[in-house]
């Protein structure tokens, strides 16, 4: 059984936009730089769904009565959304939240990213081999995201074409390489995630090069979301013809090609998730833009909570596995819907009430001294 598991609009001239005279690609942060709410919002849906996948009942795991059929959207889209913001996020630490262009960006900054985000990753590897140590039903994403985060160390500056090119022979082909070196290769702590049966670097370095070039899009402009739009909607176009294609030529529609389970990475499902996650991003995007009136500041007070969530994203995630640690297996195998809500409002309440009073979540904070004291020393 298959488990899976920044930040509105900068308009121009905001603060945070690179000072007359600084030097365009220096070491300097510019840290005033404002998040990027719709990411964020995007980020918390993306972390609220991985625990509906875990803890929410959609009828097929347990007879209980009770279950939301819609929770199929919760299995395979939200952790690949999260794949695709962590490349969003990689490319915003190289450019400062979009405050220098990529390709402006200096020799030097580019090794001190490299460095901040090479840290987290030596963070995020053992820390998920530390949950995953608790036994739970759910198998842990963090390790392989700490992996991928270094694969794609020497993608910050490749051209944007590159990383299209290599983003899509991992989705076309990913999955079945993954699945062919599992077969000979043997067990190897942290590389065997590169071809491991959950969350296969090779296949899923399709979500974060997609990501790598999102993050280059300017996310003060409307234009950026009538181009994640329309590639949304082209990567579901694809993989709805490849699908009725397989059915026309006869093809095994649940081989490893056409196969639309979640976490199966065929390429129908991972360009189907591509589609949908570029389509969230786009629409939080929207919803974070600061305009539209009085419906606007509606829109972004009401979802501001989960926005809380998606700011403080690590912290959530592993809280959830913590209470499925503490109360039992049974919140994933015999899941209700009651628990889920409990634990939905338990989480959002907590990340608001953090964010509103203290800032950035504590997990998050760990990430940050530690990858900025890497990068001052190592830099």
């Amino acid at each position: 059984m298959r488990r899976s598991v920044t930040e509105g609009f900068v308009p121009p001239g905001a603060p945070g936009e690179p000072r007359p005279g600084a030097r365009a690609g220096s070491s300097a942060t510019l840290a005033s730089a404002p998040r990027i709410g719709g990411l964020d919002l995007a980020r918390g849906l993306a972390v609220l769904g991985m625990v509906a996948a875990h803890v929410g009942n959609d009828g097929k795991r347990a007879t209980l009565t009770g279950e939301w059929s819609w929770l199929w959207v919760s299995h395979g889209v939200p952790s690949a959304l999260f794949a695709i913001l962590a490349g969003v996020s990689m490319t915003l630490m190289l450019t400062a939240r979009g405050t220098v262009a990529w390709e402006s960006v200096g020799r030097e900054r580019l090794r001190a990213t490299r460095i901040r985000i090479a840290a987290r990753a030596a963070i995020l590897i053992p820390l998920g081999y530390a949950l995953s140590g608790l036994g739970t039903p759910v198998v842990v994403i963090l390790a392989n995201l700490g992996v991928m985060f270094l694969l794609a160390l020497p993608l910050l500056k490749a051209p944007t074409w590159l990383l299209a090119t290599l983003g899509g022979l991992c989705v076309a082909v990913g999955g079945w390489a993954a699945r062919g070196l599992a077969e000979v290769m043997p067990d190897l702590p942290v590389i065997d995630m590169l071809w491991g049966e959950h969350y296969p670097a090779i296949a899923w370095m399709g979500y974060i090069c997609a990501g790598l070039i999102v993050g280059r899009l300017s996310m003060a402009s409307l234009r950026t979301v009538w181009m994640l739009l329309a590639a949304g909607l082209g990567a579901l176009v694809v993989a709805n013809r490849l699908l009725q294609l397989g059915r026309w030529e006869g093809w095994d529609m649940s081989g490893p090609w056409m196969d639309q389970e979640p976490h199966s990475y065929s390429p129908v499902e991972m360009l189907s998730n591509l589609g949908v996650g570029l389509g969230v991003i786009a629409l939080c995007l929207v919803i974070a833009y600061p305009g539209h009136g009085t419906v606007g500041r509606v829109l972004r007070a009401a979802t501001w909570p989960v926005a809380a969530v998606g700011t403080m994203a690590l912290t959530a995630y592993v809280a959830h596995l913590l209470v499925i640690a503490l109360v039992g297996y049974e919140m994933v195998w015999e899941p209700t819907n009651q628990a889920l809500v409990a634990l939905w409002l338990a989480l959002i309440a907590a990340c608001s009430l953090w964010r509103w009073r203290l800032g950035a979540g504590p997990l998050e904070r760990v990430l940050t001294i530690a990858s900025a004291a890497a990068a001052r020393r190592w830099a």
